[in-house]
């Protein structure tokens, strides 16, 4: 990387990524309040002050209301997609006794393992760890403009191992003080001390143990509970027994003998990037010192002639199976491998709205691996230089649940970075196209855990329109979702650019998709305050990026349809979440049921009052038919309509407008309701007019469907949309007032 530049401000996270594990506990002083405050924005903590208690472990009584946020949960749920999250047990057969792994290789773990010796970097006089993660604004550009190299993701990565040290370090200190059973906080304590032994002799096993995402989403989840416990209120604190498994792993990889209570988690014990056992427990505790009713298991880690073994000890009558380590892909270092994980219990947070899905059978892995390697084969020919971003930042798959009527499916979570989640795709090419979608993701929230790109005080009310999402999107939001749909657009460019126009036609319909997406949402972020130096130089870079997209030619048919998608999405947008003015539209009713002609032909100011997105998927139907068009134009497709789709929405996609004008309004008859038709028919009239009625059915479609609905509950009978923006435009002449800064670019105070 390039020498260190002071043109931004970095977050300063303390470097924890090669402490001893064994001493993190011991790390105590006023210094560590900064080290509060990232944990506090890490778990999403509400800001109130932390327990008198709490506070003294950890570093005094930081401001936590103001501690710099996460850019977020990153969800694209494809049509039909929903649910609660769940977890499921892996169908495994019972082993026929306790030993569960053996490991044939060497004791002496290898290069690869070993790693290069930890840093100590706590002298005798008890001064805290003072160096800190550094990235330059050429690295910046570096990940914005997709030339990250190898050694700039590998200092990423190390970010994210000082992050879980860091909360790890949070845990180790508020477990101290609260109210917690004997067994666990033994088996936190022993848990530590494995772990550093471990390190001190495999570090970067230990590392990859902690980069597992499991073990992300338990610490930001054991942090809570602890911090909740600390406050009085009920939490239960069992699942931080999980310390156990975590160790195990540790010191299996490391070949570092061992014993060890593991608490058994909904029938689960996990190790993870090893394997995960299922318990059937027939009689209560399994450990006589445990508190009653408590499962625990004995994990013993045992090294000698013949490699590293693992067993599994449970006390009374049951029975122990096992579900071993799933790898997927290409083999590690010639290409795109992943780590299938569908087993343990932590592999994903409570905030996904979408099921994950129970561990892979032997036919499911062996397609997800078939899935893995083409999508890697795919993603080499489109670049190496994207293929080696996508490889060098994600290292586990975590399967969701598949809907019938919503394939591909994908989210990132913030607590597991290096982790894609997603419903089994339909293809190698939507696979590939994930994971550089998931990929970006994890990348951009990786620098801003090191540089942040958007200030603390940004978005506190103000909400942003983005193309890709149904719903008004806060500005971190809104800057991930650019980035990633910058990555994608140089994935569908280089596939269209590559091959001969004829034959890739999805290719290029993707391309100008996201290229129109970007034209779309730069105008915001280059405008807002929210951003920091490091967050408007990502921004300068996918402009740029843009601007060369700008000189891809693509067919005329392909422009027009995501012109026609963009201005349908916007219209559907302001239709779900714009409120005019009720006076205003109010004047609008008695005018038209009196007769008059309209005495206020100009738009009423509207607010944005968020409605609730569950029902919204990121695709409605029409734009998901405008892919579908493209990218099957000969496999009938069009006979399963996606989830949703009505015969106006085929009509309208397939060029017959006259005719979907009819059905919408025929539709709009029986659900007056669905927006979704309001919306088909605003845009197919906008066509024929110009104007202040184009105008009204493309910018306020909000107001017009306002008003119909004043005339429809005191006249029982509502006006057609045509006849609506006729008479407004005919009232006086004037022109409507125009927005300031137009649709795309506007920000918004929400409504309380």
């Amino acid at each position: 990387m390039a020498a260190h530049d002071s043109t931004f401000r970095p977050v300063e996270l303390v470097d924890l990524s090669g402490f001893d594990i064994d001493r993190l506990g011991e790390l105590a002083g006023s210094d560590c309040g900064a080290w509060t405050r990232r944990v506090a924005a890490w778990i999403g903590h509400s800001g109130t002050p932390l327990s008198p208690a709490l506070a003294r472990v950890l570093g005094g009584a930081p401001d936590l209301a103001t501690a710099p946020a996460s850019l977020g949960l990153y969800i694209d749920v494809s049509p039909g997609g929903g649910g609660g999250t769940h977890q499921t047990r892996p169908a495994v057969a019972p082993t026929d006794g306790a030993r569960l792994v053996d490991l044939a290789e060497p004791v002496n773990p290898g290069a690869a393992e070993r790693g290069a010796a930890p840093v100590h970097g706590w002298p005798a006089n008890r001064a805290l760890p003072a160096g800190t993660h550094r990235v330059t604004g050429a690295d910046i550009d570096a990940v914005a403009g997709g030339r990250a190299r190898p050694a700039l993701l590998a200092e990423l990565a190390r970010g994210q191992a000082s992050r879980r040290m860091l909360l790890l370090w949070a845990l180790l200190r508020s477990a101290a003080v609260i109210d917690l059973d004997a067994p666990t906080r033994a088996c936190l304590a022993e848990s530590a001390q494995v772990l550093g032994q471990a390190q001190r002799r495999a570090p970067a096993a230990v590392r990859g143990t902690l980069l597992h995402p499991g073990v992300g989403v338990w610490l930001a989840d054991a942090v809570r509970r602890c911090w909740r416990s600390a406050a009085g209120e009920d939490s239960d604190l069992g699942p931080l027994g999980h310390a156990g498994g975590i160790a195990a792993a540790a010191a299996l990889r490391a070949g570092v003998p061992c014993r060890l209570p593991v608490r058994v988690i909904d029938g689960l014990v996990s190790l993870p990037t090893v394997g995960t056992a299922t318990v059937d427990d027939a009689g209560g505790s399994a450990n006589p010192a445990t508190a009653a009713g408590a499962l625990w298991a004995l994990a013993t880690v045992t090294v000698d002639g013949d490699g590293r073994h693992l067993d599994l000890t449970i006390g009374g009558p049951g029975a122990v199976g096992w579900l071993g380590r799933q790898d997927v892909g290409a083999p590690t270092g010639s290409g795109l491998g992943l780590l299938l994980e569908g087993a343990d219990p932590f592999r994903v947070g409570d905030a996904l709205p979408a099921g994950v899905a129970a561990a892979a059978s032997p036919a499911e892995t062996a397609r997800w691996d078939r899935l893995v390697a083409a999508a890697g084969a795919l993603l080499a020919h489109a670049g190496p230089d994207l293929a080696a971003e996508v490889a060098g930042t994600l290292h586990t798959l975590v399967p969701l649940r598949p809907v019938a009527a919503c394939q591909g499916s994908s989210a990132t979570a913030t607590d597991s970075l290096g982790a894609a989640l997603l419903s089994p795709p339909s293809s190698p090419l939507a696979l590939a196209a994930s994971l550089v979608h998931e990929s970006a993701h994890s990348r951009l929230e990786m620098v801003h855990d090191l540089a942040a790109l958007v200030s603390e005080a940004a978005g506190h009310g103000d909400l942003y329109f983005s193309p890709w999402r149904p719903d008004p999107r806060p500005l971190a939001a809104v800057l991930q979702g650019t980035f990633a749909h910058a990555r994608m657009a140089a994935f569908w460019a280089a596939r269209w650019t590559r091959r001969s126009p004829a034959a890739d036609p999805h290719a290029a319909y993707e391309f100008a998709w996201c290229r129109e997406a970007l034209r779309a949402a730069l105008p915001a972020l280059r405008t807002a305050d929210g951003l920091t130096v490091a967050g408007r130089r990502v921004v300068a870079v996918l402009a740029a990026a843009c601007d060369d997209w700008e000189r891809v030619a693509v067919p005329s048919p392909v422009a027009l349809a995501v012109r026609d998608v963009l201005l349908d999405l916007t219209i559907l947008w302001r239709l779900r979440h714009h409120r005019p003015d009720p006076h205003h539209v109010a004047g609008w009713a008695r005018d038209w049921l009196a007769g008059r002609p309209c005495g206020r032909p100009s738009a009423p100011r509207s607010t944005v009052a968020p409605a609730l997105p569950g029902a919204f998927v990121t695709r409605h139907a029409r734009h998901e038919l405008h892919a579908r068009r493209y990218a099957e134009p000969d496999s009938g497709r069009w006979a399963r309509w996606p989830a949703g789709a009505t015969a106006g929405d085929v009509l309208a996609v397939s060029g017959a407008r006259r005719a979907a004008a009819a059905e919408f309004r025929r539709e709009l008859r029986e659900q007056p309701g669905r927006l979704e038709s309001y919306a088909g028919l605003a845009l197919i009239h906008a066509d024929q007019v110009d104007g202040l009625r184009r105008r009204l059915c493309t910018e306020h479609p909000d107001a017009v469907l306002a008003l119909a609905t004043r005339i429809r509950v005191a006249s029982g009978r509502a006006p057609d949309l045509a006849a609506l923006t006729a008479w407004i435009a005919a009232g006086a002449g004037r022109a409507i007032a125009e927005p300031a800064h137009g649709l795309i670019s506007e920000v918004f105070q929400v409504v309380a």
